[in-house]
């Protein structure tokens, strides 16, 4: 891996009852809802799978940040909140997102999080992004806290079609795999980059 790479978590929706995942539309154009760790993301004292330091590409303790990230990608992009109760005691959270949505006594539902992995884009890309990329389903989706979201709509398609509508070389590979690892204790993917051609391996 070479020259300078910026954190992004993405997460995919999957509607399992029809084997479908979601793409967030702007424009003409598609994408998965992804954002950078943010100050709030990793703050709520809640439980969260671990995910190991290979596995992650980072120190064990970031997970929970990426965990973050990827649920509020989907709250910032599509509206849509993946989020449990948590106690009046519960420690405070600071900062945007999870820190407005404290208030209303809900945290981050980590949970409800598959990992499928890891990629990072060709080194000459800009910026170039190393995404860890998350799967949720979507009956795990709170109707408690509503908002619009930054994309002009969702769009749902088969994983294969979103596959070629994402026009992500790092990030298509996912949605194919998405709905068979939803829920499981899948090998996470790692994609990656080598003259020119996608390498997809296990972890």
């Amino acid at each position: 891996m070479s020259g300078r790479t910026l954190d992004y978590a993405a997460l995919i929706l999957v509607d399992t009852d029809r084997t479908r995942v979601a793409l967030a539309q702007s424009g003409a154009a598609l994408h998965l809802p992804a954002v950078r760790p943010g100050p709030s993301d990793g703050q709520a004292d809640t439980a969260a799978p671990r995910i190991g330091k290979e596995r992650l590409g980072d120190e064990p303790r970031r997970a929970t940040a990426f965990q973050d990230a990827a649920l509020r990608a989907l709250y910032e992009e599509l509206g849509h909140l993946i989020a449990h109760p948590v106690p009046n005691q519960a420690a405070m959270v600071t900062g945007p997102c999870w820190g407005r949505i404290r208030q209303h006594r809900l945290g981050p539902d980590r949970a409800a999080l598959t990992y499928l992995g890891r990629g990072i884009d060709p080194s000459d890309a800009t910026p170039r992004r190393h995404v860890r990329v998350f799967a949720a389903s979507l009956s795990r989706v709170s109707n408690s806290i509503k908002r619009r979201g930054r994309a002009d709509r969702l769009v749902w398609l088969d994983p294969a079609r979103a596959r070629d509508a994402l026009r992500d070389d790092c990030l298509a590979p996912f949605l194919e795999a998405a709905p068979a690892m939803l829920g499981g204790r899948p090998r996470p993917l790692w994609v990656r980059f080598r003259a020119g051609q996608r390498l997809e391996t296990r972890l």
